[in-house]
């Protein structure tokens, strides 16, 4: 299968799901940062890079007045989440895309706010953050959520981990990184925060090789090999590590 086609089955496995694209654990922290966003920049048109599992975005029409374009590239996950809120007044504000984040299907400066949670470590993050810089007025905000490496896992050690698990993931970022990343795609730093929550990294393996079982990677090898890095950087007990979440509020830059 092509890598399009890899990351449409795994969107809409976890559609279900939930274990990794705005699982119920960080659903409370995303959610209220977000509106606190919406809230303080009103915007009027915010563009969602992703359905998710449909609750963040069903918080953000239900709490804000703006215009909603949902850019999903998982027709599956649009029409699952539109057979089972199609009753629901708010969701008139939603317009649904059926489209990729490479090619991104919106027009110049058509956001006042954008919003990618989760899905950002399975892109083509040089690309696609082109894209929504295209997609954004000046000024407007992009609202990042996802998880990062821990500050001292200089060598990626969970990179690797998921890496061999999942076959899609490209890359997660230091927190640093990131804000360097977006400074340099002309995103100014605005504000962020971070939580951890527990993750099973038993449970992970598990799960991706369900969705992709023709891997032949072993990445729970790697956590035996790395075991003391990952007790030091990640708080390793048994397969379960403290794993980073970051929120970060970036503004995009008006040409000098």
């Amino acid at each position: 299968m092509s890598r399009l086609a890899d990351i449409v089955t795994f969107i809409a496995h976890d559609y279900r799901k939930g274990l990794i694209i705005e699982p119920e654990k960080r659903l409370e922290h995303v959610k209220n940062s977000l509106i606190d966003v919406v809230n303080t920049y009103h915007p009027g048109v915010i563009i969602k890079a992703g359905l998710g599992r449909g609750l963040l975005l069903n918080e953000l029409v239900k709490n804000s007045d703006a215009y909603v374009v949902v850019v999903e590239p998982c027709l599956a996950s649009i029409l699952e989440f539109m057979s089972l809120y199609r009753h629901d007044p708010a969701c008139e504000k939603i317009k649904f895309i059926n489209g990729e984040f490479n090619d991104f299907p919106i027009d110049y400066y058509a956001g006042d706010m954008l919003v990618c949670v989760d899905y950002f470590d399975f892109l083509e993050s040089g690309r696609v953050v082109d894209e929504f810089r295209r997609a954004l007025q000046f000024d407007g905000i992009f609202f990042f959520g996802g998880v990062v490496l821990g500050d001292e896992d200089l060598e990626g050690v969970y990179d690797d981990f998921m890496k061999m698990a999942l076959p899609i993931h490209n890359d997660f970022y230091l927190r640093e990184d990131l804000k360097t990343f977006m400074d340099l795609n002309e995103f100014t730093f605005v504000k962020d925060s971070m939580e951890h929550y527990h993750a099973d990294l038993l449970e992970l393996a598990e799960y991706f090789i369900g969705i992709f079982p023709h891997s032949t990677e072993n990445p729970l090898a790697l956590i035996e090999e790395k075991k003391n890095m990952f007790i030091e950087l990640y708080k390793l007990e048994g397969h379960v590590i403290s794993e980073p979440y970051y929120i970060g509020v970036f503004a995009r830059r008006k040409p000098a």
